[in-house]
């Protein structure tokens, strides 16, 4: 069982390197027809199913670097690379990071000042934002225009809690048992502000 179960992670691992390559210089070709075709009111057909090719190709990429990801995670050897910060600082660079989209939504986007005491805690930097950074991602795909995300990092009883409120359309009590579950997604919803789906 140990064998195959490195044999699993080695295949997808494998994959999702290979298929990076192929996918990055897909995406490269079809930015570069778009900025081509962003001039010529002839090419609007063309410029449409471009921007789906793209759109397509992108998310292909993100879900290939997810796997890849979900591998390295599932090693045994895996070891958290841990660093002492202020979380509400860094939750403040997160927020500028999505700030320009969510401009573009119409969604106020923001991160509390930090604090007196700092919420200082040790965490892996890179893991860290990208669970918040996903976390921020899905509340803006359900946040509609003039909603609003918050993010905050509070000192309560010696810990660091963090959250990330929005007034989306929130997730139905039948499936919060699931919000931990590899891959599952609900099924009761779609995301109105972009139409865009996840991997869950």
């Amino acid at each position: 069982l140990r064998r195959l179960d490195h044999f699993r992670r080695e295949g997808v691992s494998n994959l999702s390197h290979d298929l990076r390559s192929p996918l990055t210089a897909t995406a490269a070709c079809l930015e570069t027809l778009e900025l081509r075709f962003a001039a010529q009111a002839a090419r609007d057909d063309g410029r449409r199913l471009l921007d789906m090719a793209l759109r397509n190709t992108r998310n292909a990429a993100r879900l290939v670097r997810s796997l890849g990801d979900l591998a390295q995670l599932d090693e045994p050897q895996f070891a958290l690379r841990l660093e002492q910060l202020d979380v509400a600082e860094l939750l403040g660079d997160i927020a500028l990071r999505f700030a320009p989209r969510a401009s573009a939504q119409g969604v106020r986007l923001w991160a509390e000042a930090p604090g007196d005491p700092p919420a200082r805690a040790e965490l892996d930097i890179e893991l860290f934002e990208r669970a918040v950074a996903n976390l921020v991602d899905n509340a803006l795909k359900f946040c509609p225009a003039g909603g609003e995300i918050a993010l905050a990092a509070r000192r309560v009883d010696g810990q660091v809690q963090v959250s990330v409120r929005d007034s989306g359309s929130g997730i139905a009590e039948g499936e919060q048992p699931h919000l931990f579950d590899r891959f599952y997604q609900s099924r009761q919803s779609v995301a109105p502000a972009t139409g865009e789906g996840g991997k869950g």
